[in-house]
């Protein structure tokens, strides 16, 4: 609150104590040191209700790559994702600024240019990113993308195969499914073997491919 006092030499000491605060000055009226108080009392109110800037969506897309992404079994895809995300116009907008029309345009934006579900996983991602910020590092009050309608998902794929697929799968299948299963399953393994040894030495002897894949390489 403030106070106004008369001093001795005739001049008035306005005071201020306001939110921890405590600030004076000496006017040669009291009328001017009533004016300066409110003023100043304003000012402090002001500047303690006012909003903390915590920077752009980029910013919190980055500081979550950093602390939150590294931790993840899947970090280099998310990684990824979140640098192509930094790079859009809605990056830029500050935290104190979004609100669910910004994402509500990206939405629309992205749907004109990727399938549904592809904007469903960014939206996830964003998404997660906005409930760390509001639950745990207190940035900000609401999560935007709550109040926006997600875009619908994808029918489930349903066609089966045609007589003609079925029949041509049948040498390397047959005609009994359990075996066909175990062929199957074999296969997917060799390659899947075949594959991690690529990747570990494309330019080494591959034995145990050899034996995998039941054929010799030159």
């Amino acid at each position: 609150m403030a106070s106004i006092r008369k001093l001795p030499s005739g001049s008035y000491r306005a005071e201020v104590a306001r939110k921890g605060r405590r600030i004076s000055k000496v006017f040669d009226s009291r009328q001017a040191a009533k004016d300066w108080a409110a003023r100043e009392e304003f000012l402090i109110l002001q500047a303690v209700d006012a909003p903390v800037d915590h920077g752009t969506f980029g910013d919190l897309l980055k500081r979550y790559a950093d602390e939150v992404s590294v931790t993840k079994c899947g970090e280099r895809w998310e990684t990824i994702r979140i640098t192509k995300l930094r790079k859009e116009e809605i990056s830029a907008i500050r935290l104190a600024d979004l609100a669910p029309t910004d994402f509500g345009k990206w939405r629309d934006r992205r749907l004109s240019e990727v399938a549904p579900a592809s904007v469903i996983r960014e939206l996830q991602l964003m998404s997660a990113v906005l409930n760390r910020a509001r639950k745990e590092w207190g940035m900000i009050a609401s999560n935007p993308i709550s109040d926006i309608a997600k875009p619908s998902k994808p029918a489930a794929r349903d066609r089966l195969p045609t007589g003609d697929e079925l029949e041509r799968l049948t040498p390397a299948a047959g005609t009994n499914l359990e075996v066909a299963t175990v062929r199957a399953h074999h296969a997917f393994m060799s390659t899947r073997l075949c594959c991690a040894i690529l990747i570990e030495s494309a330019c080494a002897p591959f034995p145990a491919c050899v034996g995998a894949c039941g054929q010799s390489r030159a």
